[in-house]
């Protein structure tokens, strides 16, 4: 076992054979869930344009038996704010019918992934040196969809992280965290990744380059749909950013939420740093707040898995975020609106920028910010709609009004002066928000 993480074996936390590495880039055979994610920007090297993508590769194993596994890809246009996304399933109970063959291959000890979707197979795999042996932290993507319009999606990537990877909590938990509920889930996370390749989407064929991503891997103890809340997938929610700052440090912020408990926060919550220079250690800062100040509707036109709990969700947008220990405080704003996906329950992952300071000194970056907290209840949605009449622009003062009247009737259970009160507020011109109090007035007069 080496220190040096460009070899293998690699111990990224020293007495825990879990981050032993390559193993720990591998299946975990006794783990319920398994999580591979990889995102990034990528820049054109013939043209002026941008985009960035996302993958996930997911094996799940309810119980320790039921397959229920999937893969996703997204690319967005960081020019337009266009973006496609494609998720496919291998569910019960058509994967449990004779002769059924599981879409998902992966092994344990290294990484070698692949999934036979039916837009055709995406892999991650391990390099190989010409004697057959692993090339350390050096992989080949290839991935492939087909976005909303019919039009495939296609990614092949040669990616080589450049830092060691980093155990979520740094060293005060080592990578071992709650996560949905389950205090031995295991996470960590690799930045740095230099990308070359070719990326096909519709007509558009363009070679690209890029530095900004990451990957990012966790494995649960159980199904992490549900298996740390009772089985139900909305008991819990978070908010989840890595962001590469202009200045070589990223950050990976986790916030979670107990959805049976008023959204109240739940461990792990925090920053992970990751510097440039390998002589500074990662950092764990659990102080960090978030203030959100726009929210964005879910778009109709995306499905979960799971049926919907409410016809209207709304999702956080833009934000502040602070934290005292790392003098930080940055605002995020998205490059790509409402980047939902189909995946099991409401999911809304896309790219950022993000400008303030850090450390008292400016930075700017670029960013995915991933979020599954779905507001959709009564007292839900009058923040969501508080925290909307507060940031309008220009001012609407005569709304504002009705809000402060609102929200005390929602706290006392008077939903249905509240409902009357909001239906008698003359017509918004604002489209957006016309249909945040369209949809708050429905709720409440269904409440009662």
């Amino acid at each position: 076992m080496t220190s040096d993480w460009r070899s293998y074996p690699f111990q990224l936390v020293p007495g825990d054979p879990q981050l032993d590495f390559p193993a720990a880039e591998g299946e975990h055979p006794d783990q319920e869930s398994d999580t591979w994610f990889i995102a990034g920007r990528l820049d054109a090297t013939d043209s002026d344009r941008s985009f960035a993508f996302l993958t996930i590769f997911n094996k799940n194993r309810p119980g320790g038996t039921v397959v229920a596994d999937f893969y996703t890809l997204a690319l967005f246009d960081l020019d337009t704010g266009e973006y496609g996304t494609y998720t496919d399933y291998d569910m019960p109970p058509a994967n449990m019918e004779p002769g059924a063959r599981r879409k998902l291959d992966v092994v344990s000890g290294h990484l070698d992934i692949s999934y036979h979707s039916g837009a055709g197979t995406a892999s991650w795999t391990t390099c190989l040196d010409a004697e057959g042996k692993l090339l350390p932290f050096t992989y080949r993507v290839s991935l492939v969809g087909e976005d909303h319009s019919g039009r495939p999606m296609r990614l092949d990537l040669a990616v080589t992280p450049t830092r060691a990877p980093t155990p979520v909590g740094a060293a005060t938990y080592n990578g071992k965290i709650v996560c949905f509920g389950q205090s031995e889930t295991y996470s960590y996370f690799q930045t740095g990744l230099t990308m070359t390749g070719t990326l096909r989407w519709g007509d558009v064929v363009e070679q690209v380059f890029g530095s900004g991503g990451h990957v990012d891997r966790q494995w649960f103890p159980k199904y992490a749909g549900g298996g740390g809340s009772g089985g139900d997938p909305r008991a819990r929610s978070h908010e989840w950013r890595t962001i590469n700052f202009d200045n070589g440090v990223d950050l990976s912020i986790w916030r979670q939420f107990d959805r049976t408990n008023g959204n109240a926060l739940q461990p792990f919550t925090g920053v992970t740093t990751s510097h440039p220079d390998p002589a500074i250690p990662p950092q764990c800062a659990e102080d960090v707040e978030v203030t959100i100040s726009s929210y964005v509707r879910w778009p109709e036109a995306v499905r979960p898995l799971l049926r919907p709990a409410a016809p209207a969700r709304y999702m956080p947008d833009r934000h502040r975020i602070t934290c005292a220990t790392l003098q930080l405080d940055i605002v995020g704003e998205p490059m790509v609106p409402a980047p939902a996906h189909g995946l099991p329950i409401e999911y809304m992952e896309g790219p950022y920028r993000y400008q303030g300071t850090l450390w008292g000194k400016p930075v700017s970056g670029f960013a995915f910010n991933e979020r599954s907290l779905a507001l959709y209840r009564d007292w839900e949605l009058v923040e969501v709609l508080a925290t909307t009449v507060a940031n309008a622009d220009p001012p609407a003062p005569d709304l504002q009004a009705a809000v402060d009247r609102v929200v005390p009737l929602v706290a006392a259970g008077r939903r249905d002066e509240a409902a009357s009160l909001l239906a008698g507020v003359a017509p918004v011109e604002n489209a957006a928000l016309a249909t945040l109090l369209e949809d708050l007035v429905t709720v409440l007069s269904a409440a009662d």
